[in-house]
């Protein structure tokens, strides 16, 4: 709407001081030439507006599918991408909490796992799913699951293996 309101106000500095040099005789012609002048970089503007803007506003049609495979490992090594489909970034994050129990003794260390998968290009909301073909995973939730983002957290110990990631209609 402003690039519109930007090539009206250009046009009419165009006209007014390119007509007011002819109706007005003792007008200076450098105000005129510099009204012309700055119309003209205002019809500029709004035209680069225009075509910026049309470009932008194309809507891309969702992805049917994408797909992430990880080689984890059961160390402190990061995961290794084996294969990846319309995804734009992961980050894996692997938390060690350890608590202790209300008498004092004994502590228990938990370790989770939390992977977080960004999608290049929108994908159509269906179903995530995560398996593998050589480990068995322990307890795991998909928190979050988007047309552009899955966050999906494991409530204990990863082994060594392929972790696969799949959205599918």
């Amino acid at each position: 709407m402003i690039d519109r309101a930007i090539g009206i106000a250009g046009l009419s500095f165009a006209i007014l001081f390119g007509v007011l040099q002819y109706y007005v005789p003792q007008f200076p012609s450098w105000a005129a030439y510099s009204g012309v002048i700055v119309g003209s970089i205002l019809l500029g503007a709004s035209a680069a507006l225009l075509i910026t803007h049309g470009s932008t506003r194309k809507v891309l049609e969702p992805a049917k599918a994408a797909l992430l495979r990880l080689h984890v490992y059961a160390d402190q090594r990061l995961p290794d991408v084996l294969l990846v489909e319309n995804i734009f970034r992961w980050y894996y994050l692997r938390q060690g909490i350890v608590a202790i129990s209300p008498e004092g003794r004994e502590p228990t260390n938990f370790l989770m796992s939390t992977l977080f998968i960004a999608f290049e290009h929108d994908v159509v909301i269906s179903s995530l799913k995560v398996r593998s073909p050589n480990i068995a995973l322990p307890a795991h939730e998909v928190k979050e699951f988007n047309q552009r983002f899955a966050i999906v957290a494991f409530s204990g110990p990863l082994t060594e293996g392929t972790l696969e990631f799949t959205v599918q209609p």
